[in-house]
């Protein structure tokens, strides 16, 4: 039995940040039940089709047209029988249908409502429309802290934003479950694209707060050159990961073969190291020159220089560590996706169910519900479902 079998989570959320929160709850034993436009969530629409498979697998989809007055009130009934709310719809449109924390406490003041917006739930922006490119990689400060000022920011990946944002709301969501096992009471649980990056980016922007001034843009390493991005002869970066310099320093240069360095006074303590910062990274620049990186590595390993490669999406599926850290996940039917990034030691997920088709499981829940055949022919005639 996996640790949320019996929780229900119902979700109406589009795209990425609340589907993706719901999906992992699911992973861990949920029953989702994902409330669709009748036309479909528009993430259906991505060319892409393993997007939506990876942020809706294992749910069971439900078309409803919420805005008409039958189609709301299956969607309040479903939410008298849900554990957890989860939507990233904006603030407005969920008061004027009801579907604001405050009305649907006082009908389940059990249920732990989740929230996910661009900006968070008070302040001028509460209505904002966000995407995780503008509130979490650009207004967060992420991108701009990459390149420095002046120079032109790069393009985010798809979701980079949106997944950290869903993990965040699913610690809140998991939080407010363990405090209702205690009290018998839900909550509102929020968090916002920008709140994310801010927190994604935090150790920069808490320096700042503190009187440091973080230097953005740097390209190959911060202070430490032990810390830094190195090419080797077959143009192959990789990164040294001596983040205590001088304790690795020793290895580095056996590694190398310039062991007498150790007793130059410009490299002779981690200052001296971070002060001569450039010397170091041109005598290793010169020196990993010499030789490709599947050379370099194993040489790395003899002497415990601790490293890691720069690898593109290719190397990285290739790679034997990415099955083996579990990053993978079969799904029912042979498609193969991304695990949930945590692993729970008594439980084996097994192959994560499909992503639903729009509205495939309308009438099985509706029936659920309650509702007869002859009232449910109805509501498909009218286009209250789908």
């Amino acid at each position: 039995m996996l640790p949320l079998q019996g929780i229900r989570v119902v979700e109406i959320g589009v795209v990425i940040a609340g589907p993706a929160a719901a999906a992992l709850l699911g992973d861990w034993g949920a029953e989702v039940i994902k409330v669709e436009p009748l036309d479909g969530d528009p993430a259906r629409g991505n060319p892409a089709k393993s997007y939506f498979q990876l942020d809706n697998r294992g749910k069971r989809s439900m078309a409803v047209d919420i805005a008409s007055p039958e189609g709301l009130g299956i969607v309040l009934a479903l939410l008298d029988s849900a554990d957890v709310f989860v939507t990233n719809l904006r603030a407005r449109a969920l008061t004027r249908l009801g579907l604001d924390p405050a009305s649907l406490a006082a009908r389940n003041p059990r249920l732990v409502y989740a929230s996910v917006s661009g900006y968070g739930p008070t302040g001028p922006a509460e209505d904002k429309p966000g995407y995780d490119i503008g509130a979490f990689w650009s207004r967060a400060g992420v991108a701009a802290a990459l390149v420095g000022p002046g120079n032109e920011p790069p393009v985010s990946r798809p979701g980079m934003g949106d997944h950290t944002t869903a993990l965040s709301l699913v610690s809140g969501i998991l939080a407010a479950l363990l405090e209702r096992g205690r009290t018998g009471r839900g909550q509102t649980v929020s968090t916002s694209l920008m709140r994310a990056g801010t927190y994604f980016i935090s150790s920069d922007i808490s320096a700042l707060l503190n009187g440091d001034r973080p230097q953005s843009g740097l390209r190959r390493a911060m202070y430490n050159p032990l810390l830094a991005c190195y090419q080797a002869a077959d143009s192959r970066w990789f990164w040294l990961l001596g983040l205590q310099a001088w304790r690795h320093w020793p290895n580095v240069l056996a590694a190398v073969g310039r062991t007498e360095l150790l007793d130059d006074a410009r490299f002779s303590s981690f200052t001296a190291l971070t002060t001569h910062r450039e010397e170091v990274m041109s005598v290793l620049d010169a020196e990993f020159a010499r030789r490709p990186l599947s050379e370099w590595a194993p040489i790395f390993d003899a002497h415990d220089v601790w490293w890691d490669p720069v690898q593109d999406l290719d190397e990285v599926v290739a790679d034997p560590l990415f099955e083996a850290c579990g990053a993978v996940r079969p799904m029912v039917g042979g498609v193969r996706t991304i695990a949930p990034p945590a692993d729970l030691a008594h439980h084996d997920l097994g192959p994560a169910g499909p992503a639903p088709e729009t509205g495939q499981h309308t009438e099985e829940i509706l029936l659920e519900l309650g509702y007869d055949w002859d009232r449910i022919a109805h509501l498909k005639k009218s286009s209250t479902v789908g």
